[in-house]
C-alpha cells in the first residue's frame, strides 16, 4: 500500500458527518484512534525499510542469513 492510499484511508476515518441527525460526530467513532495508528505503523514500516535496505546491500559485514531474511522482507518473499 502507498503512502498516499494510506493517507486516503486515514482521511475518510477522520471523516465527519456534515448532515443529519448526528452532524458533527464521525462517521465511525473509532476512525481517529484508528487513522492515528495506521500512520504510527506507516511511519515505523518506512524506517524498518530503510534499515533492511542498508542490511541488505552490505558486503559480508552482516551474517549472510541476516542478509537473505532482510532481502525477503523488502520484496516479501519467503526466506
Amino acid at each position: 500500500m502507498t503512502t498516499y492510499n494510506i493517507a486516503v484511508l486515514c482521511e475518510r476515518l477522520r471523516a465527519v458527518r456534515s448532515q443529519g441527525i448526528r452532524a458533527g460526530k464521525f462517521w465511525n467513532e473509532d476512525g481517529p484512534q484508528a487513522a492515528d495508528t495506521l500512520e504510527r505503523q506507516a511511519t515505523e514500516i518506512e524506517r524498518m525499510r530503510v534499515a533492511l535496505e542498508r542490511l541488505a546491500n552490505k558486503d559480508n559485514e552482516f551474517d549472510s542469513e541476516a542478509q537473505i531474511i532482510a532481502r525477503a522482507a523488502l520484496t516479501g518473499e519467503d526466506a
